[in-house]
């Protein structure tokens, strides 16, 4: 008993404390340490002497007020008597933190032990701690650590860097694919689609099947903002060759038909605008009267718009159109003639057609 008695006198638990927290030394107190009047592990204690190994200055005053006061900061003597013979206990006051992230869905440690759904960690001893946050998303884990000095009742937040995104596109059907693997879903499903980890060089692209080939977009990196815009380029070397060989098909139908005098001669459009076509060309080329021949004729795209609108395929398309003419009783005497047309065509029953032909006045 006098021995016990000894090692929990109160200079004894004092310098036992003292020599913990200033040597680092947990196993010196906390056996004599109570937090709720239940006794803790040395590792329970670890925090708070790692907190005063930071802050030595404050130790001597720590204990002269216990030794005077009886009392200090979150720290208190307790004399827990046993028959004639003192038995002095260190209870320490603990804290509550509660730790916030911005996705719920992360996981929280405090020095490695997870806390749960309720992001709050009770009954803590105030010390030196290391907070942090993973979250585990289809991209790769993202981890947010802080060390933080708890010395009383305290909310933080840790800030995963990772994004939900909303992505839009010229094509909202379009494929969705992010580190070259499918997400199986199409931009207009993207909506606060996440997470996604930011600054991992994480990117997305998009793939369309169009008539003319599968064509895919440039690839975009995800990073802070979270609405992203992807577009497509619908035009391929397929399309480009396609429609010039459309176009040349067409004209030369087209001066068939002038030098027949027969609009139906006009291939690829709707008999409503083959006649339309027919007597535009006819009425502002002073040219095409019908003591004339048509002859030589070449196409040339210069310039070309293509757009997707009200689920058709679209496009304008400005061509050069080189030829000769010559008057039927003179065929050998011929003129060259250069002239400009805006062709708008569109993609109908899986072909294109001429919806419309304006000349240029190049003057």
């Amino acid at each position: 008993f006098k021995i016990y008695s000894y090692e929990s006198s109160k200079d004894i638990v004092l310098k036992n404390l003292e020599i913990a927290l200033k040597e680092n030394k947990p196993e010196k107190i906390y056996k004599k340490v109570k937090v709720n009047n239940k006794k803790i592990s040395k590792s329970d204690f670890q925090p708070l002497s790692d907190y005063y190994l930071d802050y030595p200055a404050k130790i001597d005053d720590l204990i002269n007020k216990l030794d005077i006061y009886g009392e200090s900061s979150f720290f208190s003597l307790k004399n827990e008597k046993r028959l004639f013979f003192d038995n002095y206990k260190v209870e320490i006051n603990p804290i509550d933190i509660k730790i916030n992230t911005n996705f719920n869905e992360a996981e929280i440690y405090v020095n490695n032990s997870k806390i749960e759904s309720t992001k709050i960690k009770r009954s803590l001893i105030p010390g030196k701690y290391i907070i942090k946050a993973e979250l585990n998303t289809s991209y790769g884990q993202v981890v947010e650590e802080q060390t933080v000095f708890a010395m009383q009742n305290e909310e933080y937040k840790l800030n995963l860097n990772a994004i939900n995104i909303n992505l839009t596109s010229n094509f909202s059907d379009a494929d969705v694919y992010i580190n070259d693997i499918n997400t199986n879903k199409t931009v207009k499903e993207i909506k606060n689609y996440g997470p996604i980890p930011i600054g991992k060089n994480i990117e997305i692209y998009l793939e369309r099947k169009f008539p003319w080939g599968i064509i895919r977009s440039d690839k975009v990196k995800v990073d802070e903002l979270p609405n992203i815009n992807i577009d497509i380029n619908m035009v391929n070397d397929t399309l480009t060759t396609d429609i010039a060989k459309f176009i040349k098909s067409f004209y030369d139908s087209v001066f068939n038909a002038l030098n027949s005098n027969n609009y139906s001669l006009i291939e690829n459009s709707s008999e409503e605008t083959k006649n339309k076509i027919y007597d535009s060309i006819r009425k502002e080329s002073l040219f095409l009267k019908n003591n004339y021949d048509i002859t030589e004729l070449n196409t040339e795209v210069k310039s070309s718009e293509y757009y997707y609108e009200n689920n058709t395929y679209k496009a304008n398309i400005v061509i050069n159109l080189n030829y000769s003419i010559s008057k039927k009783l003179m065929p050998f005497i011929k003129s060259n003639v250069d002239e400009m047309f805006l062709t708008q065509v569109q993609y109908v029953d899986e072909k294109w057609q001429v919806i419309d032909v304006q000349k240029f006045n190049l003057e």
